[in-house]
C-alpha cells in the first residue's frame, strides 16, 4: 500500500540534506530520501511511495536545472510536485534560477524545527504558497514568550503568528474560549496583547499531528501600533520564506 504525504529528500553530493531529512522524521514526517535526482526518479516510479513534495539542496549541481527540477516535479502521481529549496540563502540570481525551475519553498538556513514544520506542512499542502491577504499573512516564528491566565503564567514558544493570532506550543494549553494574555516580543519592543484560545492540540487519538502540542489563539483589542507592528514583521518574515 502506497503512503501518502512522503516528502522526498534529494540528499545532494556529500549528503548534505542528511541532518535536515533526520530532523523531519523526528517531526512526525514520512521522509525518503535520494542521493541524487536520477536517484529520485527511480523513488518517483516506486508505487510503495505516494509523494508530497520535493526537497532539494539550493545548489543542487545540474547543467539544466529546470529540465532537472521538472522531471522531479512531473514525476509524482498527484500533479506538479510541490519543491522546496533548502540550504544557505542563495544570492539572487540563484533564486531566480531556482523561481523558474519550479522550487516555490524555502527552507533557508539556520533552521528552527518550528520554521522546518511549518514549510514543510505548507509544500505538503500541494500547489504553490496560497496567495492571502496582508493582514492574513501567516509565518513561522521560535519566539518564547510568556502567557498568564488566572494570574498563573506559563511559558511558550511561538510556533506560527499573524497580525491576528498565533498557535502557542506549550506542554499546557489552556481550554478552549479561554482568555490569556500573552507578552509579545517584537522587533523593537514586548507587547502585551489579550488572547482567546480558539483551539488545542493535545496528545490523543485527535491530536493533529501536523502541528506541535499546544493551542491557537485569536488576538482581541489589539491597538494600531502593536497591529501595525505585526503586519510588518510577518510580511518580512514571508518574503524571506519565498525563493
Amino acid at each position: 500500500m502506497a503512503i501518502r504525504n512522503s516528502l522526498l529528500v534529494v540528499e545532494g553530493a556529500g549528503s548534505p540534506l542528511e541532518p535536515v531529512a533526520r530532523r523531519l522524521v523526528a517531526l512526525g514526517f514520512h521522509v525518503v530520501r535520494a542521493k541524487t535526482p536520477r536517484d529520485a526518479q527511480d523513488v518517483l516510479r516506486d508505487p510503495r511511495f505516494l509523494l508530497g513534495a520535493v526537497v532539494i539542496p539550493a545548489d543542487l549541481p545540474a547543467a539544466d536545472l529546470t529540465s532537472a527540477l521538472h522531471a522531479l516535479r512531473a514525476g509524482g502521481r498527484t500533479g506538479m510536485l510541490p519543491m522546496l529549496a533548502c540550504g544557505t540563502r542563495p544570492d539572487p540570481t540563484t533564486r531566480e534560477r531556482l523561481r523558474r525551475a519550479g522550487a516555490e519553498h524555502a527552507l533557508w538556513f539556520p533552521l528552527d524545527d518550528h520554521l522546518l514544520r511549518f514549510q514543510a506542512n505548507r509544500a505538503l499542502a500541494g500547489g504553490a504558497p496560497v496567495r492571502v491577504s496582508r493582514r492574513a499573512e501567516r509565518v513561522p516564528t521560535n519566539w518564547p514568550v510568556s502567557f498568564r491566565l488566572s494570574g498563573r503564567e506559563k511559558l511558550a514558544k511561538i510556533y506560527s503568528l499573524s497580525s491576528s493570532g498565533a498557535f502557542l506550543a506549550t506542554a499546557q494549553p489552556s481550554l478552549p474560549r479561554s482568555l490569556v494574555h500573552v507578552i509579545l516580543p517584537l522587533p523593537g519592543h514586548d507587547a502585551r496583547v489579550a488572547a482567546e484560545v480558539v483551539m488545542t492540540n493535545v496528545p490523543g487519538n485527535l491530536a493533529k499531528g501536523n502541528l506541535p502540542v499546544g493551542m491557537g489563539v485569536r488576538f482581541r483589542g489589539v491597538d494600531d501600533q502593536v497591529e501595525a507592528a505585526l503586519l510588518a514583521y510577518t510580511l518580512e518574515r514571508g518574503r524571506m520564506l519565498k525563493i
